[in-house]
């Protein structure tokens, strides 16, 4: 539901509840009313915050950036244990054997600080794939 259909919605519901003309008698048609613009309100508000919190995130989030800032392309070979003249399938090769060592579904069963370690290193790894990808598939 676009913005100008709630509005036009909510201002409908509004005026209904205050008028003195009602379907049913008392205040049960009004009270129905409130319920269906309460519920628009919250339906609209969700929506506008779960809006704003992707963007949000999709503005502060850069695949290459981590706590200590940008990652190199020598860095990212470095990671990846390749050479700077690797070819890509060469680096993507690199890049399973060490997500297959390091992924975190891989030590499940160890300890919390082990876990918190793996999820680091293969975000890292990510990092550094998709750098070099990123990087070769530009040359």
């Amino acid at each position: 539901m676009n913005k100008y259909k709630f509005y036009f919605l909510i201002i409908i519901l509004i005026i209904y509840i205050i008028s003195p003309l009602d379907f049913f008698p008392f205040v049960l048609d009004d009270l129905i009313a409130s319920g269906f613009l309460f519920y628009f309100w919250r339906k609209f508000k969700n929506q506008k915050s779960q809006k704003n919190n992707y963007s949000r995130s999709k503005s502060h989030t850069n695949i290459n950036t981590g706590p200590d800032g940008p990652m190199s392309l020598d860095e990212s070979y470095k990671l990846l244990n390749v050479s700077s003249d690797a070819s890509l399938s060469e680096v993507q090769k690199a890049y399973k054997e060490k997500m297959a060592k390091s992924h975190p579904d891989k030590v499940a069963h160890l300890s919390e600080e082990l876990q918190k370690k793996a999820k680091e290193l293969a975000l890292e790894i990510n990092k550094a794939y998709n750098n070099i990808k990123r990087c070769k598939g530009n040359s």
